[in-house]
């Protein structure tokens, strides 16, 4: 296990071409025109869990209609030192009805703020006055943004997109999220408002919620901590889908729960950000240096080193997981054909690579982490 601390993570020659080609892109970032309608819903919500978190953005998995109205230059030009902005989110609920709500937005992702033109927000509910529960009443959702103007990284927010469904079907353990197409709206240049893709990732304290948990905030645990199986599905679903950008010794890209329902048991991790896998395969994603790997493409096991009988038992997992992983690509209408085929050969080529579970045990066994 690599455990660095994750700021220091990426060679100096490496972060100054992305700075370069973060100033260009942000320079010349631009995209189509549309318009929006914003219209507010009359009626509040009056259950308790309404009055907590307000609209439930994940009780469904179609598509959200969103708009988002606030200083776009400022924000940019402040992504690398973030500032909470006033902004107005405005929630689609019909072609005649909508929420919105006053909220503030903030540039978030230590990578993706220094690389993208568009970096991922932050958005930060805090009801008040006639704005109060019209949305959320309060704690903030993580939006995830496209990064840049082109089809490439279009596609790279929907496969990430995707990865998270696909990890719902390994656990419960795991973020909920939400398709969302935004419309975003610059207050002082309205001319420059544009469309594009990206989902909201469910907020920490309703998942752990969710699954009778609460998220514990210790940087001292280790691989060998955690629940056995609960620790193997994250690190054989790492590397299915080709990620090594986590560890769980600094957090990084892992949160980690206590169960209230049974406190003796050990503590569960929770994995997400999984833009530098390789099943995503984003044009700035490249494996640590200390990896033996060219290629985040290519896959390299990070777990602890098992009892077979514990390897054996999830792999058995994700071999009954293999047509829904499959059916829920396929069933994907948003990811265009190409790409919807690489994620499909790539995701083939984790089962196809294995003629048993044996070999697969054997195959991870190799370059395992030992305590």
């Amino acid at each position: 296990m690599i455990d660095k601390n994750p700021q220091i993570m990426k060679p100096i020659l490496y972060i100054t071409l992305v700075v370069f080609i973060s100033l260009v892109s942000t320079w010349s970032y631009s995209q189509d025109m549309t318009g929006t309608k914003d219209t507010v819903a009359q009626e509040p919500f009056e259950t308790e869990h309404a009055e907590k978190y307000g609209f439930d953005f994940f009780e469904s998995d179609e598509l959200l209609e969103m708009t988002l109205s606030f200083d776009v230059r400022e924000f940019l030009r402040t992504k690398s030192q973030p500032e909470n902005l006033d902004a107005r989110l405005t929630v689609k609920l019909s072609e005649t009805d909508s929420l919105s709500q006053q909220i503030k937005v903030k540039a978030r992702g230590e990578m993706r703020r220094t690389y993208c033109a568009f970096p991922p927000i932050m958005l930060k509910f805090k009801g008040s006055g006639k704005d109060s529960g019209r949305i959320c009443g309060k704690g903030n959702l993580k939006l995830v943004t496209h990064c840049n103007a082109t089809a490439s990284f279009k596609g790279n927010v929907l496969k990430e997109y995707l990865v998270y469904k696909m990890f719902n079907l390994v656990t419960p353990y795991s973020y909920k999220t939400r398709l969302v197409k935004i419309t975003y709206i610059d207050i002082n240049r309205p001319d420059k408002t544009f469309e594009a893709y990206g989902f909201l990732i469910e907020n920490d304290d309703k998942m752990a919620e969710r699954n009778q948990a609460v998220v514990m905030k210790t940087m001292n645990a280790t691989q060998k901590d955690m629940s056995p199986k609960d620790m193997a599905r994250v690190a054989v679903f790492n590397y299915m889908i080709g990620n090594t950008d986590w560890t769980v010794p600094y957090q990084h890209n892992i949160k980690i729960m206590k169960s209230l329902e049974t406190p003796v048991e050990k503590p569960i991790p929770v994995v997400y950000d999984f833009d530098y896998s390789g099943l995503v395969n984003a044009v700035y994603a490249i494996p640590h240096e200390r990896l033996p790997i060219q290629n985040v493409s290519e896959r390299y096991y990070l777990g602890i080193c098992n009892q077979d009988e514990v390897l054996n038992t999830v792999i058995e997992e994700f071999e009954e997981l293999k047509d829904d992983f499959m059916g829920t690509i396929r069933s994907f209408e948003y990811l265009p054909k190409n790409e919807k085929k690489y994620v499909e050969n790539y995701l083939n080529s984790f089962y196809k690579s294995y003629n048993s579970s044996t070999y697969l045990v054997s195959a991870l066994n190799r370059t395992c982490k030992h305590f």
